[in-house]
């Protein structure tokens, strides 16, 4: 037998069967050529990497990258062999060795391997290209694209080797499954029945209360102080967290979801459906085989959306809370008269005019209070904005700025929220961050010591609106104009901030640099878009290198559950073929396999989806320090990941329903 001619017949009469095949290895190839094409480029790497670290996250990202793309190479290889066991029996009745059909087998994958690698290598080129593109873009990199090449020998060389490797350990892994079965084995294969399911409430239960346990668990953590979280340490209750919800979710998917399916069959109305009475019990069949992997894809989802997700908020809260870190495009503390001069002269140098930016000055007078029980905010801290020495203790008071200070510093930052009038007794409370037990200190009285005596003011409004920095000011209380002018009056330690804000300053970093050459590299100067710039610097390498991983796992997961789905339709094409003869049609029909395709894609996303929810409450709560309380716009970048995931889910889902119907429908139009 021509080894090689029978390889190319098989794949050119099956061309349709292993379209996707060769497609999901084209992507894996895809991915791990634009990864290795990234880590060999010199010229990005010195520029966003200056301390080595992107360098050893390529190395270590490199490890799991080859270890998934080998795990999933093995199973798709896996999922076509026994799919063709049938056939190659065949081949031992005809009196073929083994031998001969490992090399069939192999030709067959070098072949596949040639065509992914090809393609892969030109995707992954243009690939490589966009990611370079993008950094650039988004970082306002001076990068000279010109000396990356499209094709890096070195990244070649790398990833033909480790594919190589992968076309290796797949002949090995046919070799064992040929070797280690029998000809009736291989032959009878594809009629092996599903083995009876006995159903015991024990397990389901269990699965359902571990479940429930460990997103009950997870939902502790918004307890604040008072939760386990906190009281028996962090890692320990994480860790018996995930113990449960991993038990759980193999004993709900395993026992819990056929045990109620077996239960509602005994609900006649709705058991005895046009669908859900060959639905129902299909889904009970072939439970016992699809059970290891609906939970692998489970996991393998949860973890996809976790990552996602949890990457999103890492790279995009910290800089929605530039807007409180740091409100002002540039803000700094006035130590020298001079140095505001200074400072527009700088900014005139930019051709700017001060009719498109504004120069605020803000007096910040330092005031001591009486009361018993002051805001954390606002009780003994260091006095790290009065001293170098971070050591010293400054007393318990409030920062003071005027109402109409505080309202000209919002207009100028483009700030919409702006809050209402005071009286003379009242004042705007501005917190750090939202108080975790939900109180508010809204109604409260303040006596604030000014001449000797006591002025009470009530908080007439809790706000996270903090017009000044951090860096410069965190205990600022907003007084009426009226108690601000008898501040001026008094000897209170004070503190002068410029802010400078407009148009014109937004993203001009070397507008920032010659400021802060001015000031000495001062501590106290702060800049929104500097500050945003510096986070995507810092960030973006990292996001994009975990990004490899994500895709892979989304690409992995779709391509499993079409081929899972794909072999369970086929295994049954008969029974379909005996519906067409009782009567149902064709649409009938279609809406059968949808509904059990939708199954086996809904139980991993939906499962998948809730771990990942819970897990972001975990990681938010947890180790985030929460300075936006509880707005929406935090959440986007993980919504935006969540509808991504679906989307590609529901890509995936709607070609494994179109070709499963194809398959069974075609014969019997």
């Amino acid at each position: 037998m021509n080894t090689l001619s029978v390889a190319v017949k098989n794949l050119r009469k099956n061309a349709s069967f292993y379209a996707l095949y060769l497609l999901s290895a084209a992507l894996v190839v895809t991915v791990f050529f634009a990864f290795a094409s990234f880590s060999v480029n010199d010229v990005m790497l010195d520029k966003i990497s200056s301390d080595g670290r992107v360098e050893s996250m390529c190395s270590t990202i490199s490890l799991f990258l080859m270890a998934f793309v080998v795990f999933y190479m093995s199973y798709t290889n896996r999922f076509f062999l026994k799919r063709r066991t049938k056939e190659l029996g065949i081949y031992l009745l005809l009196g073929y060795r083994k031998t001969t059909i490992l090399s069939l087998l192999t030709a067959e994958n070098i072949i596949i391997g040639c065509f992914a690698f090809a393609v892969g290598l030109g995707s992954g080129a243009i690939a490589h290209k966009g990611i370079v593109w993008g950094i650039t873009r988004l970082l306002k990199l001076s990068a000279d694209t010109s000396q990356i090449p499209l094709f890096n020998i070195h990244a070649i060389i790398k990833t033909a080797g480790f594919f190589l490797l992968v076309m290796f350990a797949l002949c090995l892994s046919n070799g064992r499954f040929l070797f280690k079965s029998s000809l009736m084995e291989m032959i009878r294969f594809e009629k092996k029945a599903e083995k009876g399911m006995k159903f015991h409430r024990i397990p389901a239960v269990l699965g359902l209360v571990m479940t429930l346990s460990g997103y009950i668990l997870a939902l502790d953590i918004l307890r604040g102080s008072q939760s386990l979280w906190i009281s028996a340490g962090f890692y320990s209750v994480g860790m018996l967290t995930a113990m449960l919800i991993v038990i759980g979710t193999i004993f709900f998917i395993s026992s819990f979801l056929p045990y109620v399916m077996k239960k509602s069959k005994n609900n006649k109305r709705s058991f005895y459906t046009e669908t859900k009475i060959i639905t129902t019990p299909n889904f009970i069949y072939r439970i016992r085989s699809n059970a290891r992997t609906l939970v692998m894809l489970t996991l393998l989802s949860a973890a996809a959306l976790s990552v996602s997700s949890i990457m999103a908020l890492t790279i995009y809260y910290p800089i929605a809370a530039v807007s409180r870190v740091a409100p002002s495009e540039i803000e700094f503390r006035v130590e020298d008269e001079t140095q505001i001069d200074a400072a527009r002269q700088i900014v005139h140098n930019y051709g700017i005019d001060d009719n498109e930016v504004t120069f605020s000055q803000t007096n910040i007078y330092k005031v001591t209070s009486s009361a018993p029980d002051l805001p954390v905010e606002y009780s003994v801290g260091t006095a790290m904005g009065d001293a170098k020495n971070k050591e010293i203790l400054r007393e318990a008071g409030f920062e003071c700025i005027s109402y109409s200070d505080f309202i000209s510093l919002l207009q100028a930052q483009g700030r919409a929220d702006i809050p209402g009038g005071i009286n003379s007794m009242e004042c705007i409370l501005v917190k750090y961050q939202p108080d975790g037990d939900g109180n508010s200190e809204a109604g409260s009285i303040y006596p604030l010591n000014i001449d000797g005596g006591e002025v009470p003011l009530t908080v007439r409004e809790v706000t996270l609106n903090n017009p000044v920095s951090f860096a410069n000011s965190i205990g600022t209380l907003i007084v009426s104009d009226e108690i601000y002018g008898r501040l001026k009056l008094t000897d209170s330690p004070a503190t002068r901030i410029l802010s400078i804000n407009g148009k014109a300053v937004e993203d001009n970093d070397a507008l920032y640099a010659d400021i802060s050459d001015m000031l000495g590299n001062s501590p106290y100067l702060q800049g929104y878009s500097h500050r945003v710039n510096e986070l995507f610097s810092l960030n973006s390498s990292t996001f994009l290198l975990i990004g490899f991983l994500v895709v892979l796992f989304f690409i992995a997961a779709g391509s499993i559950l079409y081929f899972n789905n794909i072999s369970a339709v086929s295994d049954t094409k008969s029974d379909y073929e005996i519906l067409m003869k009782m009567g149902y049609s064709i649409r009938s029909i279609q809406k059968i396999i949808r509904k059990q395709v939708m199954t086996f894609f809904g139980i991993p996303f939906i499962l998948g989806l809730v771990d990942c929810i819970f897990a972001a409450i975990v990681y938010k709560a947890g180790l985030m320090q929460n300075l936006l309380g509880n707005a929406f716009i935090q959440y986007v970048p993980a919504v935006i990941a969540i509808a991504v995931t679906a989307l590609i889910y529901v890509i995936y889902y709607l070609l494994t329903v179109h070709t499963c119907c194809t398959m069974v429908c075609k014969k019997m139009l």
